[in-house]
């Protein structure tokens, strides 16, 4: 069981990657309805389908994970304040991040005051977590991954002696896991802002409290309003708050604690149509909805008046495609090919010419994720050879891009020079 909650640990830092009886009850936003002004009827439907069909699925499997606690007596009335509270936190989402953590420590720290009357250092884990989440020198994956270890095995020390474990084996527990969730935590930031005093205030808000189904619910309902929020940014628009709440409120009459049943989860969802909505039915209303989005359209538009402009110039060559090249400097030697890995430096840029990435000794191969249709440019360069690689959306990130610096249908620009072979 322990096990099994510092698996939990690992999947809740992994994710940092939602109730009333009417929907205007659910949710008080003044600004709801202009949000929706400027954009055309079919962006207002498909957001709308997008809301509905991420409430039904996500609904259900809140009560699945609610109905999943033992004697679990589920008050929606609860689960709608809750989440409620969470939506509208002043707080802000750094402090949310914190009490997803301290809510998962909190239930660690409970199972161990249940099975052996003994809390974790609350204190020395912080102390640790701190250190490793702010320092300049900070772990390497591998002492990452030793150290995780050794977590597991002072776990199974605890639970192999009958006896109350002693003060230095907590300690020692309490600081591993301390540095082992500031190391995933500082992963799990790489690339965003935040507010570590809001973060840590998140934290002790939760630890060291009894961990219980009130505080079960509020983890789940964090899950799920960080699920909308990350589906807003990945669709480009805000949702409907209603339609979501509403259906995710009805998805709570599901009672299925089945996993089989969810695994293959399909739904029906009321509408302008009939749709059936799975996950992957979800990652197609994204991608519509980022589509019809203003950026989406403006970001179109903006992509095929620059690639027209490049087929007037003659230094510019276009593969079949649609990808558009401008070779500066040849290199020796034959092509790649599309099995080679070759090391590179490149630079990434929005059509303004604004540098959005960048790397330096990056490997370069056929499915290299940080550098869209790579097995077409591959076979396009020799080694010691340099050019400039004008990709349009379709080619790149597409309509629903993972990287925030790149927004719904953008052409990109990279220039690229190979190194030499790796493999």
């Amino acid at each position: 069981m322990m096990k099994r909650l510092l698996f939990s640990v690992v999947m809740t830092l992994v994710a940092f990657t939602a109730f009333g009886h009417t929907t205007q009850q659910i949710i008080h936003d003044e600004n709801q309805n202009t949000e929706y002004q400027s954009i055309s009827l079919d962006a207002t439907r498909a957001v709308d389908s997008l809301s509905i069909a991420l409430g039904d699925v996500y609904g259900i499997v809140l009560s699945h994970q609610l109905h999943s606690i033992p004697d679990a007596d589920i008050d929606i009335e609860q689960v709608t304040k809750t989440i409620n509270q969470i939506f509208n936190c002043q707080e802000g989402k750094d402090f949310i991040y914190g009490k997803q953590l301290g809510l998962t420590l909190a239930q660690i720290n409970q199972k161990l005051r249940d099975d052996h009357s003994c809390d974790l250092n609350k204190q020395l884990l912080l102390e640790h977590l701190k250190a490793e989440l702010l320092t300049e020198n900070p772990i390497d994956s591998y002492t990452a991954y030793a150290m995780d270890v050794k977590m597991v095995d002072l776990v199974e020390q605890i639970y192999s002696n009958s006896e109350s474990p002693s003060d230095a084996l907590i300690d020692s527990l309490s600081s591993i896991m301390g540095t082992v969730d500031g190391f995933k935590m500082r992963y799990a930031f790489s690339k965003t802002d935040v507010d570590y005093e809001k973060f840590f205030k998140g934290i002790e808000y939760c630890f060291g409290q009894e961990y219980d189904k009130t505080a079960a619910i509020e983890q789940a309902g964090i899950l799920i309003v960080q699920t909308f929020d990350d589906t807003q940014r990945r669709a480009c628009m805000p949702l409907n708050k209603g339609l979501f709440m509403e259906h995710l409120i009805s998805g709570l009459s599901v009672e299925s604690t089945d996993e089989e049943d969810l695994s293959g989860l399909i739904v029906e969802s009321s509408g302008d149509e009939d749709l059936q909505t799975s996950s992957e039915k979800i990652d197609q209303l994204i991608e519509r909805v980022a589509g019809l989005s203003p950026d989406g359209i403006a970001n179109k538009k903006a992509g095929e008046a620059y690639m027209e402009q490049l087929r007037k110039d003659k230094s510019f060559k276009f593969t079949k495609s649609g990808l558009a090249y401008k070779m500066l400097k040849e290199g020796k030697g034959k092509n790649f090919t599309v099995d080679d890995v070759v090391n590179t430096t490149y630079v990434a840029k929005h059509l303004d010419g604004t540098v959005f990435d960048s790397g330096e000794g990056e490997p370069m191969y056929r499915s290299n994720h940080d550098i869209p249709c790579s097995s077409e440019i591959l076979q396009l360069m020799k080694p010691g050879g340099k050019a400039i690689f004008v990709i349009p959306s379709n080619l790149a990130y597409g309509v629903s891009p993972i990287n925030t610096a790149i927004g719904p249908n953008e052409t990109l620009i990279y220039e690229i020079e190979t190194v030499d072979l790796l493999k």
